[in-house]
């Protein structure tokens, strides 16, 4: 079904100019001025900004956190999304410490997601663990080995971007594996963002605050 947008002003990163827009489908096909389709619905836009559709690269849907619960899920999040012009969410998707792999918290997230979106949504992917065993070095090079081949599947899986913690107790990395992770990460061509705290002085200062009474 195609849709004829007229007489509103189109709002780009660079101008804002009075132009029709017609859309067919989910895919905007022309903009320009005084367009004409005879096959179109035809809606008066007069007064209206026309902006592209938002991008919030950035939410925690239905996120599990310091024995709690964030307040919007996916279905809920992505409703509000829409409704402020936001048509594509990336939420953070992460894997679980005690041996599980980034493919099992990957398919959690599109459980906690898929068919309740209102719009569309992609993942970044936090990484917990890294070459857990670390006393022999065969075990070692086979994680690492296995890591790499997880890297890998989440690529082909369309997620290229990664988070890692330095704080945290369920999610936070040691120095070494945070290194060996943005290293291999980069030779992958890949995207890591970091939560930088320094966990150790934070806690110290703590609970010095505490002992003083504050």
């Amino acid at each position: 079904m195609k849709t004829l947008l007229k007489n509103g002003t189109v709002v780009s990163g660079d101008m804002s100019v009075r132009e029709d827009v017609l859309i067919d489908g989910e895919k905007i096909v022309k903009v320009g001025r005084n367009l004409e389709a005879e096959d179109a619905q035809v809606v008066d836009v007069n007064g209206k900004l026309l902006f592209p559709g938002f991008i919030d690269g950035h939410t925690h849907f239905d996120l599990e956190v310091a024995g709690t619960v964030t307040a919007d899920d996916f279905e809920t999040g992505t409703r509000a999304a829409i409704a402020g012009g936001t048509t594509l969410v990336i939420d953070y998707a992460s894997q679980d410490k005690g041996g599980h792999t980034l493919k099992e918290g990957l398919e959690k997230w599109h459980k906690k997601a898929d068919g309740k979106c209102s719009c569309d949504y992609s993942f970044h992917m936090s990484v917990v663990e890294w070459n857990e065993e670390k006393e022999a070095e065969a075990a070692s090079l086979a994680a690492e080995q296995q890591m790499e081949e997880e890297v890998q599947d989440m690529i082909d899986q369309g997620i290229t971007s990664f988070k890692l913690y330095m704080t945290y107790p369920a999610m936070i990395v040691d120095d070494g594996d945070l290194y060996k992770i943005i290293k291999k990460l980069n030779e992958y061509g890949c995207f890591a963002g970091v939560h930088c705290e320094n966990a150790g002085a934070i806690d110290a200062l703590i609970a010095e605050a505490k002992k003083e009474g504050r």
